[in-house]
């Protein structure tokens, strides 16, 4: 028995570690092949936007979890920087969708090649595994999740 709790308090110290070095790597700008430093919510937002083509900002807002007025401002800055660009409909000039520019699409590939190298390995081990592994590692991040949630 005691030898399971040790091996419990591992696997919760090796999240709370994980956990860390993902709020770091979100809190440093990177470089995603455009000579610019951008923000996690900047690339999340282009992701977002290159994802579901000719979102509008209750859209992006949903897909990001965020408030439309902070999508807004990072839209706004992502305007001024050259990686989206504002459409209207033709049938209804009010409504307002966002697409991603060529520096956009750019970007967009630089993090889908950082994510392959952030969770390449993962998905590796995963695959090596027994189906029923990659169930249990989901089950148990939705339990946890859904627990962490319920503590806020």
């Amino acid at each position: 028995m005691e030898d399971r709790l040790k091996v419990y308090r591992e696997i919760a110290e090796l999240m709370f570690s994980v956990h860390n070095r993902f709020k770091e790597l979100e809190s440093k700008p990177k470089d995603f092949g455009t000579d610019d430093l951008l923000y996690s919510t900047e690339i999340h937002t282009i992701v977002a936007v290159g994802g579901n083509p000719n979102s509008n900002l209750t859209e992006l807002a949903e897909l990001l979890g965020v408030s439309k007025s902070s999508v807004s401002k990072f839209v706004k800055k992502l305007l001024e920087k050259g990686y989206i660009v504002k459409t209207r409909a033709r049938d209804n000039r009010k409504e307002v969708f966002f697409e991603l520019t060529e520096r956009g699409w750019t970007a967009y590939r630089g993090h889908e090649i950082f994510s392959e190298k952030l969770f390449g390995k993962v998905y590796d081990i995963l695959k090596k595994g027994e189906d029923g592994d990659a169930l249990v590692v989901r089950r148990f991040l939705e339990v946890l999740n859904e627990e962490s949630s319920r503590i806020l």
